[in-house]
């Protein structure tokens, strides 16, 4: 089967430029806070691509993200479930693990890129594993461990 490529609907990328300077977070706590802070800033529809290594603290900023928007309860990471719909917030959000995919039949299995339009957020752990386009409507945000046990969190 081979894959299609979804028209987005987004008129002009989403820039990091409205977004504080690198920061450096002390811990999961304020890992947390940092999502927090941001998500007034966020707009419906935006795909937040979030890199760092294994234990970097990308689960911990949706951990955040989500805890801001109002969404209660448990909020499991969704390293064996691929995504993770974390409902009940003020907006939807989709928490991807991109992880484990491989090859073209796991993106076509998945209906991938076309599963990322929303009308609330979605949150994509290891997005270099995906080969294809991005939409517009994408912001970066890496995560890099420091040697002191904080996290230096930097937007691009």
């Amino acid at each position: 089967m081979a894959t299609t490529r979804a028209a987005f609907p987004y008129a002009a990328m989403t820039t990091s430029a409205k977004f504080s300077p690198d920061e450096i977070c002390a811990d999961a706590a304020a890992t947390r806070a940092h999502a927090a802070r941001h998500l007034s800033r966020l707009q419906s529809g935006t795909i937040l691509r979030l890199h760092g290594p294994l234990g970097a603290g990308k689960s911990e900023w949706v951990r955040g993200l989500a805890q801001a928007l109002g969404v209660t309860g448990d909020i499991p990471s969704p390293t064996f479930t691929l995504c993770q719909p974390l409902l009940g917030g003020q907006l939807p959000l989709e928490h991807w693990d991109l992880y484990r995919l491989e090859n073209a039949r796991d993106w076509d299995s998945l209906g991938w890129p076309d599963c990322l339009i929303t009308s609330g957020l979605v949150a994509v752990e290891w997005p270099e594993r995906y080969p294809g386009e991005w939409p517009k409507k994408t912001l970066d945000l890496t995560l890099t461990p420091q040697l002191n046990g904080s996290r230096l969190l930097s937007w691009s």
